[in-house]
């Protein structure tokens, strides 16, 4: 795995050039981009994170619904589905960069004869996704003349999350400063199955930074997940769970009127929160948003 956004910066006083080594090989870019494409929310997220405005994206209307903030701009072209992106669309648009994740190997060799693309994993077996999306802002940084703005986002995020870590802190009754508390942080899939957020996730990575116990300590995929049936949080009953919107009415009629919910002791604590949509496969200012939510909701429910 080739370490993500490997930098090599050429300039001369009339001439831009970079080089940057990335998941899918190595790719020189003989301007900043003006037409950028992101094939992944995580890339969208980043650059606008940057004030980077990009011309499409995958899966415009998902965006919207999954992961909500930063907001897209009204104006924004669709190219396609994160999985299956539209080529021959893409093709007219003449984008100047085309961003990826390596998830999309297969039609590397058919986005590089569009424009320069660059492929970026942030989720995998390193299992340490802040430190890859610090190093990918840094790089798309670069890649835009951003790097000021790159290492602001990077410091904002950085301090937000420790203020929301001093907050709770602070606000824990006396006889409970050195109690660690534990969450559990789910999705709803239907109404049988959860997936459960563990290490190598963005959202264990979070709770981490601000000195919060995840209850799931069980192995995850490279995502950083666990899918498993409903029943498996019968065994982290005394935790505090918070699961993730969107969720659908159904389901939530199905999930919390069962027998087995309302006999959970979370249930019965009055210790079940619900978040709203943040995406968890994001970058840092989903970090951030699960970060500031988090606290938000531990504090409005007492919890401390």
């Amino acid at each position: 795995m080739r370490v993500l956004g490997l930098l090599l910066l050429f300039f001369t006083p009339s001439l831009y050039a970079l080089t940057v080594e990335h998941e899918l090989g190595s790719t020189t870019i003989a301007s900043p981009p003006k037409k950028v494409v992101a094939l992944d929310w995580v890339l969208t997220e980043t650059l606008l994170s940057l004030d980077v405005k990009p011309t499409a994206i995958a899966d415009v209307k998902g965006y919207r619904d999954w992961v909500v903030e930063p907001a897209l701009p009204t104006a924004i072209e669709d190219a396609g589905s994160r999985r299956e992106p539209n080529l021959e669309y893409l093709a007219q648009l003449k984008p100047d960069l085309i961003l990826i994740s390596a998830n999309l190997a297969a039609v590397y060799p058919q986005l590089t004869q569009i424009a320069p693309t660059l492929a970026f994993n942030v989720y995998t077996d390193h299992k340490a996704p802040l430190n890859a999306l610090e190093q990918l802002t840094r790089t798309l940084g670069a890649v835009f003349k951003k790097q000021a703005k790159a290492e602001s986002v990077i410091a904002r995020v950085n301090q937000q999350i420790l203020a929301n870590e001093h907050a709770l802190k602070t606000a824990a009754r006396p006889q409970q400063q050195d109690r660690q508390h534990q969450v559990l942080v789910v999705r709803f899939i239907g109404d049988s199955h959860v997936r459960i957020h563990g290490k190598g996730s963005l959202i264990d990575d979070t709770l981490t930074k601000m000195q919060i116990t995840n209850s799931w300590q069980s192995e995850t995929n490279n995502w950083g997940f666990s899918t498993v049936a409903i029943e498996q949080l019968a065994s982290h009953q005394k935790t505090t769970l918070l699961y993730l919107g969107p969720m659908k009415e159904a389901d939530q009629t199905a999930v919390f009127s069962t027998p087995f919910w309302k006999a959970m002791q979370f249930t019965r604590d009055d210790q079940v929160i619900a978040l709203p949509p943040i995406w968890t496969f994001g970058g840092l200012l989903a970090a951030e948003r699960l970060s500031n939510q988090i606290t938000q909701q531990l504090l409005i429910n007492a919890q401390l």
